[in-house]
């Protein structure tokens, strides 16, 4: 009788973390798209500005989980500064760099090779959220991101995120992903 108490504990432990992973996800879908193809506006704002990726945080469970931040680790050649904004895409809509969907302008930190996004207010994450990375690229950095990867850093992850991840790559890798035509999930401007 103790042998079949003790394998309910353990499947049940087991069936319940299955369930953790399954309830929290995280998507990453890299992309390569330059959102102003006006080369005066690229001078203006000091680089092209591309769509480097979405980021998609899916949750099944009802509890509640807000995000506050993301950290971005650059794995690649040295870079000393990079400029880059996060934005909410609607799901039900193709995404623009609006003000009014920007979530926030991340810092650089040029030592530990990060981009910070500090969000100006917390995002509560609902069944679906999509973020999406827009980079200012300068020309002559343009080919170093071509050739390494972003990933995010867990620990800067919501617990319930941190837990269901700890085992994956949380990859946004840059290496020959290019997108001369408009992806489906870009309005046209």
């Amino acid at each position: 009788m103790k042998h079949k108490k003790i394998s309910l504990t353990v499947l049940l432990i087991f069936t319940q973390s299955l369930c953790a992973t399954d309830d929290f996800k995280i998507i990453i879908n890299p992309l390569w798209y330059d959102l102003e193809k006006n080369s005066i506006n690229a001078e203006k704002f000091g680089g092209k500005w591309i769509l480097a990726g979405n980021i998609t945080f899916r949750k099944k469970a009802k509890e509640l989980v807000n995000l506050d931040h993301l950290y971005l680790q650059w794995e690649g050649e040295k870079i000393d500064n990079l400029l880059g904004s996060l934005y909410q895409k609607n799901v039900d809509k193709k995404f623009a760099p609006l003000e009014a969907n920007l979530v926030c302008d991340g810092i650089w930190n040029a030592s530990q090779q990060t981009l910070k996004l500090n969000f100006d207010r917390k995002q509560s994450l609902g069944p679906v959220n999509v973020f999406c990375l827009v980079l200012t690229v300068p020309k002559s950095i343009e080919q170093t991101l071509r050739h390494g990867k972003f990933h995010i850093a867990h620990e800067a992850l919501p617990e319930p995120f941190r837990e269901a991840t700890t085992k994956l790559s949380l990859n946004l890798d840059i290496i020959d992903v290019t997108t001369s035509a408009m992806p489906e999930c870009v309005e046209a401007r």
